[in-house]
């Protein structure tokens, strides 16, 4: 029996940077659809920028369609992952299976200047009606849920965003999707990192992923019991800053701590600006202030690591995988209502609902982050 295309179809792509979750969210998705919905799932390889050469590739012409067509029929699974020519796969049971742990997305994801430009938005809209697309779902960030957006308001088409980011920079949910491994891999860190710490009564200076927002900072210093965490919502430091935050370190070590785990997000700024990293930035400040004439610790080591993308891969964790899950299922609900509205999945208060596209932060979010940097700072004082 010769496959054939399906009548419809919900498509599904990955964009931006990658976060723990994806998989386990791309399985709940695909099983939900074929189980449940009876609908077929379309995976889309690399984000928007998959979407872009296929539009691209297939050009408005109808030929081109159905050759599209077929080629996605004939190598569902798989055999469409396998397959590097083709960005658009039919996926199955398979094809799922055994992703749900790991890191990152097997659909990969990208970032695409190209899509900013409405003619390129266009022909996306055309090729995704062309394809019997009745919703496509976005998964990312901040800028790849402003892509959907966008598509959103320029058609017909049902738009659902989930927000997966471990920045936890989007303030309409209380967590996004992949922040939970992040934490936990960010206090693996700090624990191995307190080892050498402790042996050699030093100071370690770690960098944290979260660009301008230090809940992730701020959650692995909850966790972890690092002594300090320097946030991006206190300000720009100052030479004055950097040198009390010293001054609290050497104070908490005359009073027998034996080292201190600093935790700074990425997000931090400094007066007058500065260009390198900034566990390097403080590692200097912090150096300089041991080392002043009189100081009752001139031999105090400080040491910097910024952490980087190790914070967004490892085995997603079992918390990430059931927001993967209660998303996916809150997709599927809204995609299956007769009257169902274009919007962005969101967490509050333990419940899961639809929100609009630019939805106003929550004002308890700002106040949970102050609250968690006050529990901290009293948990830490020594």
């Amino acid at each position: 029996m010769t496959p054939s295309y399906p009548e419809q179809a919900v498509a599904v792509l990955f964009s931006g940077g990658d976060a723990p979750g994806m998989n386990a969210f791309l399985r709940a998705i695909v099983r939900l659809g074929l189980n449940r919905e009876k609908i077929a799932v379309l995976g889309v390889r690399d984000g928007y920028r998959g979407l872009v050469r296929t539009a691209r590739a297939v050009n408005g012409d109808a030929e081109a369609l159905m050759r599209l067509k077929n080629a996605i029929a004939s190598h569902p699974g798989r055999a469409g992952l396998i397959n590097d020519q083709l960005d658009l796969i039919q996926m199955d049971h398979a094809s799922v299976s055994g992703i749900m742990g790991k890191g990152g997305t097997i659909l990969g994801s990208a970032r695409c200047l190209e899509f900013h430009e409405k003619e390129v938005r266009t022909n996306v809209i055309h090729l995704l009606k062309g394809l019997n697309v009745r919703a496509l779902v976005v998964v990312g960030g901040d800028g790849s849920l402003t892509g959907a957006k966008l598509l959103a308001t320029e058609s017909d088409l049902q738009i659902i965003g989930i927000p997966a980011t471990i920045d936890n920079d989007l303030q309409f949910t209380d967590m996004a999707l992949g922040v939970d491994t992040a934490v936990n891999t960010l206090v693996w860190a700090v624990d191995h990192f307190i080892d050498t710490a402790r042996s050699h009564r030093r100071v370690m200076v770690l960098e944290t992923m979260g660009r301008a927002s230090g809940d992730l900072a701020r959650m692995a210093g909850l966790a972890s019991g690092a002594e300090m965490i320097i946030t991006p919502e206190s300000g720009a430091l100052k030479a004055a800053d950097m040198e009390r935050l010293a001054a609290k370190i050497e104070g908490a070590m005359t009073r027998g701590r034996g080292h201190a785990i600093v935790l700074v997000a990425e997000g931090v700024e400094f007066d007058p600006p500065q260009k390198r990293n900034r566990a390097y930035v403080l590692m200097d400040a912090f150096q300089q202030y041991f080392q002043r004439s009189g100081a009752p610790f001139p031999d105090l080591e400080v040491r910097p690591s910024v952490l980087g993308h190790l914070q967004r891969g490892g085995h997603t964790t079992p918390q990430d995988c059931i927001l993967a899950a209660r998303f996916a299922d809150c997709a599927w609900i809204n995609i299956g209502r007769a009257t169902g509205k274009s919007g962005v999945t969101a967490l509050r208060k333990n419940n899961i609902e639809i929100v609009p596209y630019g939805e106003p932060d929550m004002p308890e979010r700002a106040a949970f982050s102050r609250e968690m940097e006050q529990l901290h700072d009293d948990l830490s004082s020594w």
